[in-house]
């Protein structure tokens, strides 16, 4: 199954949302995928080994596995965009 990685260094409650929520729109989109919620701080990429990355906030990460801005689920303008990027990279 593929996985998406959910990463903040700030609110886990949204991280959490976040996390559900893209979990349910892939459902609806016929997607199923595993998703993983971490602060950004002590998430270890190699043990998780996910497909994308949805950053939320402006976190960074040095990595070759492809990182969406998240910024869309805060704000609710461009949920849908977001959900089929992640998608394009699973």
């Amino acid at each position: 199954m593929k996985k998406v990685l959910v990463a903040t260094g700030t609110s886990v409650n949204k991280m959490n949302s976040v996390a559900e929520t893209i979990k349910k729109m892939c459902a609806d989109k016929n997607v199923e995928v595993d998703v993983v919620a971490k602060n950004i701080y002590e998430v270890k990429l190699d043990e998780i080994n996910p497909d994308v990355i949805v950053l939320l906030g402006p976190n960074k990460l040095e990595t070759h596995i492809p990182i969406i801005d998240g910024i869309a689920f805060m704000t609710t303008i461009g949920v849908d965009q977001v959900i089929d990027d992640i998608i394009s990279h699973l």
